[in-house]
């Protein structure tokens, strides 16, 4: 049954980011004002989940204190590159970067947690980023194409560290605290240092932005339960499956064009996480 935390989490990702996508398409938002309204409809949906489940109020400690102040600040750059890249780019288009997140965070937990340990498991890291590099390495892109993944890949840099900070943090709060306490850190910073200039507030914006931090509370707070019961890296490896989703959303919903290499990097990727967590 643990397995199911790593699936809600890509299945809440993709359909976030398709509804992010949307937003950014139908209603112009820009992307400081989408942050906003993601990481406030994140603070409001896990704050009204604590209080009517009566989650006891986590004991700080100056370590745990840090962790989360670090969770914020992290969370926050990377975010910000993310949704800027989000605005430029197809879903279709940046799954091949967000292929590499989960493998740079697997080997990150890797290298800090002896016991996540396995030669299967950075064999398999090491192939899924084979097929990544493969499958995706002879796309051309345009001039703000570039742009934006030049962001993307500062956003992925940044998400690779989290899920071992989360997992030092779990010792101290739980999944719920921590994800409270990282998007109103999130959204605090970003009214404090990108105010939203001159943006047209819509009922449509508000809408798609709030929705979409509802499902990535949602996904957040399973991936936390997921790092907490797994460990990092089987997470990690069970994160390799969520390009393929996106992709399917991309086409099917977004209409984006998909090329065959991305296709096969994915059914590739799914095999690789088959195999090691059925052996």
């Amino acid at each position: 049954m643990d397995f199911v935390f790593p699936l809600v989490r890509i299945v809440s990702e993709s359909i976030g980011k398709t509804i992010d996508k949307l937003n950014f398409r139908k209603n112009s938002i820009a992307a400081r004002h989408l942050v906003i309204l993601v990481f406030a409809g994140m603070s409001i949906s896990i704050l009204l989940y604590i209080i009517l489940t009566g989650k006891a109020f986590p004991h700080f400690t100056y370590i745990s204190f840090g962790l989360v102040l670090l969770i914020g600040l992290i969370s926050f750059l990377a975010n910000v590159f993310d949704f800027a890249s989000l605005k430029a780019n197809d879903l279709s288009l940046r799954e091949p970067m967000f292929g590499f997140k989960p493998i740079l965070a697997g080997l990150v937990g890797y290298m800090l947690f002896p016991e996540e340990r396995e030669i299967i498991l950075l064999l398999a890291f090491a192939l899924g980023a084979i097929a990544v590099y493969l499958g995706t390495h002879q796309r051309k892109l345009g001039a703000y194409q570039k742009k934006g993944m030049s962001y993307l890949l500062i956003a992925v840099l940044f998400y690779s560290l989290l899920p071992s900070i989360y997992k030092f943090t779990l010792e101290y709060v739980s999944p719920e605290y921590i994800t409270l306490f990282r998007a109103t850190s999130v959204l605090v910073l970003t009214l404090i240092f990108l105010p939203v200039k001159k943006e047209v507030h819509t009922p449509s914006k508000t809408t798609y932005g709030l929705s979409s931090g509802v499902v990535y509370a949602l996904g957040t707070v399973a991936s936390l339960y997921a790092i907490q019961k797994l460990g990092v890296v089987v997470t990690m490896l069970f994160l390799l499956l969520e390009p393929a989703l996106k992709y399917l959303a991309g086409f099917f919903i977004l209409n984006e064009r998909v090329r065959r290499g991305e296709i096969a990097a994915s059914a590739i990727l799914a095999i690789i996480v088959l195999l090691v967590i059925t052996r």
